[in-house]
């Protein structure tokens, strides 16, 4: 095999830092699916291993690549898990010592240096956008006899832009890889490669099954202070075309029974008339799915939801994060309250349910501020609610500014979930004060007999009784 994909161990309890059964919620490695996507049509060889779908150990991948040894692993890590693909890169490089270790994603690209100053697993390290910079390793690397042989030749390797590598003890950055100016001209995910029967979204996530996760968008022109993905993307925006959107769905429809479409993208309204686009070209395709988005309350209108609605959008994920305006503004957010507002009563209007997310622990908080975000999620009345515990991100203005707004214990990157209290504001006594209102926040707001009678009158079938019985698991495991 010419290289083989990894998504390093970890399970869901893990992920979410407390126990909630089995809720669903596996997402598929869709970055890694679109790596292996673009190197097999060049001609590779690929394999992709999503080890928390399957729930496997090192020890599992390792007897897994054995039959049929891989020339080059490549991990990918977000913060959380960064220690996960260490261990996993460990694992590999002793027993493949001559296999070629990259390492990619969020962590990889913010924290470059740093990796490869202190963890020798990782031969190489990509930042940013990979498709063409893995690209130019492999047909570089094909041309040395051995990996040795390879990581010795700086002259080659300086010539591989968006890379970082060591060399003499020196760690040396490549300059930034140009972005990939058509997202049409890439081939679609290698979902065939994944077990996705498996990948079941959260029970307020779907109506209908399959469904099926998909991006469409890189970047966001936005800059909250909590966010790390303009040091993935920068502030820029580029999407595909509507009629490659539509194609892919179509695809998904004809290869996997596609019922419905999870967007998994950051922002699908950032460009309101692509959107629009995008629902005029599945209203004249005939497609029918239903789907999922992403959105934020000012990159909304009463005009886009209507379209939307129509074209089978039932379900929107919104970040609120607070109804303090300035809190909101203490996070760079550039969000009115009144926005806020006004984007839930019209997204209810075009009968679209609500995900609103809300962040407890923000910087300037206090708990009397907390109890006031608790109210306004109740206040707005969204059809599900959930509240993370803020987490200053490496890569983000939080994560260079946390001094001045409480104490970030960055001892443990495992803890970087955004549901465990890494970071605690001047206004708290301890983390055991933000985790109580956390569960406090669950509690009151799932709780009520309003929203408990409002789920029964919602259900229509045995599908959506099984949901609410997963999804009461998982809430049960934040408010216990």
């Amino acid at each position: 095999m010419d290289i083989l994909f990894v998504s390093p161990p970890l399970s869901v309890d893990e992920r979410y830092g407390k126990s909630v059964g089995n809720a669903g919620g596996h997402l598929p490695p869709l970055g890694l699916a679109a790596l292996a996507a673009y190197v097999r049509e060049k001609g590779r060889t690929v394999g992709l291993i999503d080890s928390l779908v399957y729930d496997y150990t090192n020890e599992d991948l390792i007897k897994i690549a054995e039959k049929d040894p891989p020339k080059v692993v490549c991990l990918t890590a977000i913060t959380s898990v960064f220690n996960r693909s260490t261990e996993c890169a460990k694992a590999f490089r002793e027993k493949f010592p001559g296999t070629l270790i990259i390492l990619g994603g969020h962590h990889a690209t913010i924290h470059t240096f740093k990796i490869l100053e202190e963890n020798d697993c990782f031969d190489l390290v990509v930042y940013g956008e990979g498709e063409l910079t893995l690209m130019d390793i492999l047909e570089k690397y094909e041309k040395h006899k051995t990996k040795q042989d390879f990581l010795k030749d700086k002259k080659t390797l300086l010539t591989i832009d968006g890379t970082a590598f060591k060399i003499h003890n020196e760690v040396l950055k490549n300059k930034p890889r140009d972005d990939i100016p058509h997202l049409d001209d890439l081939p679609f995910a290698a979902r065939d490669l994944l077990p996705m029967d498996k990948y079941i979204p959260l029970p307020n996530q779907y109506k209908r099954l399959p469904s099926v996760h998909m991006l469409a968008i890189r970047g966001c022109v936005f800059s909250c202070d909590f966010c790390s993905n303009p040091a993935i993307f920068g502030n820029k925006f580029r999407a595909r075309s509507p009629k490659k959107v539509v194609e892919e769905i179509k695809h998904l429809q004809e290869k996997y029974d596609a019922k419905e479409i999870s967007f998994w993208d950051d922002l699908f309204t950032i460009n309101k008339k692509w959107t629009e686009d995008v629902c005029d070209e599945m209203l004249a395709q005939g497609v029918d799915v239903t789907w999922t988005c992403y959105a934020r309350a000012d990159c909304v209108n009463e005009k886009i939801l209507e379209k939307m609605a129509k074209a089978g959008c039932w379900n929107i994920f919104y970040g609120l994060e607070t109804g303090n305006q300035q809190l909101l503004d203490n996070i760079n957010k550039r969000l009115k309250v009144q926005q806020i507002r006004d984007a839930v009563k019209w997204t209810k209007a075009a009968g679209i349910e609500i995900r609103a997310s809300f962040i407890i622990g923000l910087p300037g908080e206090t708990p009397e501020l907390g109890e006031q975000t608790i109210d306004f999620a109740i206040e707005l009345d969204p059809d599900y609610a959930q509240f993370c515990i803020n987490t200053p991100f490496p890569g983000t203005k939080l994560w260079d500014t946390a001094d001045q707004w409480g104490t970030l214990d960055t001892s443990n990157f495992d803890k970087f979930t955004i549901w465990e209290p890494v970071f605690l504001p001047f206004g708290y006594k301890n983390k055991e004060q933000l985790m109580k209102l956390e569960k406090k926040a669950f509690r009151k707001f799932y709780l009520r007999p309003k929203y408990i009678w409002g789920r029964v009158k919602k259900i229509k079938s045995m599908e959506d009784v099984k949901r609410y019985a997963k999804g009461a698991r998982f809430v049960l495991g934040f408010t216990s």
